[in-house]
């Protein structure tokens, strides 16, 4: 099973809006250059941009948590990962207060033909409370000491190719559960993709694990 975590119609509306908003300071540039007045070409671009922020802002509002069962691919157009499990891990002499979980991911380049690295993948855990937790390289270190070394989320797959990685958290030691949560692409420029799960607003596709 999988489903798809990019939004098509969202990318295309950012990039009417670029273009739109580029046309409109050239014309601003230019009449000032002249001597003209802009007031009219300003209050297009205060009006795009506004119109731009309440639709990005409604669809993220009128959205919801979606919950992804174990095993489901995300895909970010053809780079795919799903969460394959999860569990905890013997805590280090003389740690107290946390313990370290182990989430096991699946990555995949479901394109046919062509070599994919993708573009700043990224996971993280978010607790009942919502609080988020990145990953932590003290115990990704006691993890890979035990396992041995974990290959990274941005590796370049050739068309077809899959690998299994698995990354630690340190976490509260009274949780015993949380949600996973799977994100690509620029940060800065998804967080304004209309529809784009990592925009302002906008409930995540989750994955969610429990542990001893």
């Amino acid at each position: 099973m999988q489903t798809q975590a990019v939004n098509d119609a969202g990318n295309l509306l950012f990039v009417v809006f670029l273009l739109v908003t580029v046309v409109l300071t050239a014309v601003l540039a230019y009449r000032k250059l002249r001597g003209r007045p802009i007031r009219r070409p300003a209050l297009a671009i205060g009006v795009c941009f506004a119109a731009y922020v309440v639709i990005l802002v409604g669809v993220s509002l009128s959205s919801s948590t979606r919950q992804l069962p174990l095993g489901t691919d995300k895909c970010f157009d053809d780079w795919c990962a799903t969460v394959a499990g999860a569990r905890s891990l013997p805590v280090p002499d003389g740690a107290t207060g946390s313990k370290l979980v182990a989430i096991t991911l699946r990555i995949t380049n479901r394109a046919r033909r062509a070599a994919f690295r993708p573009s700043q993948p990224r996971v993280f855990l978010v607790l009942p409370s919502g609080d988020p937790i990145l990953p932590s390289s003290s115990a990704q270190a006691e993890f890979e000491k035990q396992s041995g070394p974990q290959q990274d989320l941005a590796k370049r797959l050739v068309a077809g190719d899959s690998f299994q990685t698995t990354v630690a958290f340190q976490v509260p030691v009274a949780s015993r559960e949380a949600s996973v949560v799977l994100l690509e692409g620029p940060n800065l420029i998804t967080r304004f993709l209309v529809g784009d799960e990592n925009s302002f607003f906008h409930p995540k596709m989750v994955y969610s694990i429990a542990w001893d």
